[in-house]
């Protein structure tokens, strides 16, 4: 596949809010031309319970930075004696803003979590994954059947922002973005459900960059040929895609 130059990359961010701002400051200091155009937003969900969940649990899984974020904000302590683990760099970020000591794969997927030989052996312990509404279920699936005793703790929800494609793309289009980035399949699925069909084709030859094999393989399936995997979700490995540094 060839690869875009880093003058020639013309980004659209789909991130959401706080991190598209995020990325598009550090692009924009390389000098990366982008526009941000969040696509999903996210507000707390009460968990009444989080709290005792957490004291009783053996192994604590942070799915997302957001997960780790909005617990923090509903509950008193993080229990000293569980162990921690979060599925990526950010994630494990948000764990040492809080001096929680937290391991994480290289790759951030569940199925990097499930590679990490600490988990191997859960037999009998109470895990306690921390997520937001809904989601995949492979983890808890895998982590049951290894003889864990799963419980989830969902402390935010998720509402995609709507796409005006008549609009909105066209404006995309007048900007001449041909690089796009998505870091979950939920936003993929999203953007591409609500598009509109006549602008798929447009969408489909945009150079893709994305976290995880799951995704790209999501793309595939919708017709995507170029697809660029990064390290991570974190900004700096989008950051190395852009600037061909890996």
């Amino acid at each position: 596949m060839h690869k875009l130059s880093p003058n020639d990359r013309r980004v659209l961010i789909t991130r959401p809010q706080a991190k598209s701002a995020h990325l598009q400051t550090l692009l924009l200091s390389h000098q990366l031309y982008c526009l941000s155009y969040p696509l999903v937003q996210f507000s707390a969900k009460i968990a009444p319970l989080a709290q005792q969940s957490l004291l009783e649990a053996d192994i604590i899984i942070a799915v997302s930075e957001n997960a780790v974020i909005f617990a923090n904000q509903q509950i008193n302590d993080w229990p000293e004696s569980a162990q921690y683990y979060a599925v990526g760099k950010a994630t494990q970020q948000q764990f040492s803003l809080l001096e929680i000591s937290a391991d994480s794969p290289e790759h951030a997927t569940s199925e990097g979590l499930l590679a990490l030989s600490h988990l191997a052996n859960v037999q009998n312990k109470h895990v306690v994954i921390l997520r937001g509404d809904g989601g995949r279920e492979y983890l808890a699936q895998e982590l049951d059947r290894r003889g864990a005793r799963v419980e989830y703790v969902e402390t935010y929800c998720r509402e995609l922002v709507p796409v005006s494609h008549s609009d909105q793309v066209l404006q995309w289009q007048q900007e001449q973005i041909n690089t796009i980035v998505v870091t979950s399949g939920e936003i993929l699925q999203y953007l591409w459900d609500n598009i509109g069909e006549i602008n798929r084709c447009w969408l489909k030859r945009l150079s893709l960059i994305v976290p995880s094999q799951r995704i790209v393989t999501i793309a595939e399936n919708l017709g995507f040929q170029a697809i660029e995997l990064s390290n991570g979700a974190d900004n700096e490995s989008i950051l190395k895609i852009l600037l061909n540094e890996c």
